[in-house]
């Protein structure tokens, strides 16, 4: 599971020696074959080495650059990757000994890229798109905490709850000994899940994940919810009935359901949105062409695409501008090239400019919106028009 440090220290680094080079492959086992592997990675390389000839960089660093480029063929060619992962990542610099490998479950578009800064945006894109889950199973003594991010999990066995000391009985009479065990009982379990808000509160500033699940008998997470400070609070997405001794396999299939939920809801509402908006003529557009001349006036601050959408068109060789027709780019003017897919570059430069990006999973709705639309920031004409009645006023 790639983490948020490893985020942290990718989107940090700069190269002070040498060559940073990036390495996406998209490895999806049920739209491509390794032999399309080998040959895709082939090609890149050998147009890396093409770029390397045109650098004009210290000879010590183009020749650990190339040298870095063999073990990314070498590593393609000669590995075999778990066909849950449908993407591999690769960050590279052997000048300062960097060299970090990532295996995404979901697919990204095959590049490589050659800078003094890793090539970040089709990352980024998808892990900001993707929600880090934490689920905590309680009972009225234990704790266990669990982090899934992109369909992987991890158990924090760090993760504990300060209980208090067993108490030596007093000598009381049966009646009064039963209800003060009782009572004994209900304290023991209040302060249990005080301290276990508290240690979540405390782990969750450490490591932020975006939505709490609660796991447990239903009075105990009720209680549990109700003690939460308002960042858990406003993260938690559900309470379920689970045993506090389920496999990571079981609460892994119960936060992937109750993912699913919730992402389909955030969805609905998105796209419900949008067409609120376009009935009234307000911000939002649809359609390939109208979000791509929306990209060009950068102009979109949410992007929502059919998950299978595809479509061939054009991009500008220089800045990668996405675009529907034409010869010449509207942006800086270079020669436009055909492209197999142009939502790819599409997503990518959307991500770029800042907007959030949303693949929507089989939802009809996003048919009717022609398989793309987007939030805008502001109607065509609308600055203009107050402009004008600045001017006028003035």
């Amino acid at each position: 599971m790639i983490t948020q440090e490893e985020i942290n220290l990718l989107v940090n680094y700069t190269a002070r020696e040498g060559i940073a080079i990036s390495f996406f492959l998209n490895t999806d086992g049920s739209e491509r074959s390794k032999a399309m592997w080998d040959i895709e990675t082939k090609d890149l390389v050998k147009n890396a080495r093409q770029e390397l000839l045109k650098l004009d960089a210290n000879r010590r660093y183009l020749e650990a650059a190339d040298e870095n480029l063999k073990r990314i063929q070498a590593f393609v060619t000669s590995g075999s990757l778990p066909p849950k992962y449908k993407s591999v990542a690769v960050f590279s610099n052997s000048a300062e000994n960097f060299y970090q490998i990532y295996r995404l479950p979901v697919p990204i578009k095959s590049n490589l890229i050659l800078d003094v800064n890793f090539y970040l945006r089709p990352l980024i894109a998808l892990l900001e798109e993707k929600h880090r889950v934490g689920m905590i199973l309680v009972d009225s003594k234990h704790a266990r905490l669990f982090e899934t991010y992109m369909g992987e999990i991890v158990e924090h066995h760090n993760f504990f709850a300060k209980t208090r000391a067993t108490r030596k009985p007093l000598l009381e009479t049966f009646m009064k000994r039963e209800k003060r065990l009782m009572q004994r009982r209900e304290e023991d379990t209040r302060f249990h899940l005080s301290s276990v808000a508290e240690q979540l509160k405390l782990h969750h500033r450490l490591r932020h994940f975006d939505k709490l699940i609660i796991g447990g008998r239903k009075p105990l997470g009720d209680h549990l919810a109700r003690l939460l400070n308002r960042n858990l609070r406003d993260s938690l997405v559900g309470i379920v009935e689970t045993d506090i001794r389920a496999s990571e396999a079981d609460v892994l299939s119960v936060v992937l359901k109750k993912e699913k939920e919730f992402e389909s809801e955030e969805e609905r509402r998105l796209l419900r949105r949008i067409c609120e908006e376009i009935e009234k003529d307000g911000y939002a557009t649809k359609g390939i062409k109208n979000v791509i001349e929306s990209l060009h006036e950068f102009n979109v601050q949410t992007l929502a695409v059919a998950e299978d959408f595809s479509r061939p068109g054009l991009a500008c060789q220089q800045c990668g501008m996405p675009h529907y027709e034409g010869n010449t780019c509207v942006c800086c003017g270079e020669q436009l090239i055909k492209v197999s897919d142009v939502v790819y570059d599409l997503v990518e430069e959307a991500a770029r400019q800042g907007a959030v990006v949303r693949h929507i999973h089989g939802d009809t709705l996003i048919r009717s919106l022609e398989n793309v639309a987007a939030i805008i920031k502001f109607r065509k004409g609308e600055l203009v028009r107050v402009e004008e009645a600045a001017e006028t006023e003035a």
